[in-house]
């Protein structure tokens, strides 16, 4: 059993968990025994909606946000590793580039990190500009012929 000691509104209460299920408990709140039914944590759904970047941008067709990482297959799609300020990107659209070259270069935790290329192949499109923050996971540049 576990006690907890809650303060709400000002008011204090002592809750004491007695059970857990999948979607009730039994606890008992000052002396008071209840039922309490809950659903899935917040945190849990949090998880499963797709993260948009709030400040980087993109050309005026695709709304002012770097692409959501399901909008492009993982195999054709260079992404942020760890979020990051962009410090440099280091090709164009139409440019041919080998598995591991330095497409762009990011500024992550007071340090420089390299952006490599996922694959052999061309790039697409450019998802980004020099002075863009994106977030872990958010497209950076998609290929084509990788």
């Amino acid at each position: 059993m576990k006690q907890y000691k809650l303060k709400i509104n000002g008011k204090e209460y002592t809750v004491d968990i007695e059970s857990m299920g999948e979607d009730t408990a039994e606890v008992t709140c000052n002396g008071v025994g209840y039922k309490v039914e809950y659903e899935e944590p917040q945190k849990k759904q949090a998880e499963k909606s797709p993260r948009v970047s709030r400040k980087a941008t993109v050309p005026e067709s695709s709304g002012g946000y770097t692409a959501k990482p399901s909008d492009v297959s993982s195999a054709n799609a260079i992404k942020a590793p760890i979020p990051g300020l962009i410090t440099q990107v280091l090709v164009s659209e139409g440019d041919t580039v080998k598995s591991g070259q330095v497409v762009a270069k990011m500024e992550a935790m007071k340090m420089e990190n390299n952006i490599l290329a996922s694959a052999d192949g061309k790039i697409k499109e450019i998802s980004i500009k020099t002075g863009d923050s994106v977030l872990e996971g958010d497209i950076l540049m998609s290929m084509e012929g990788a």
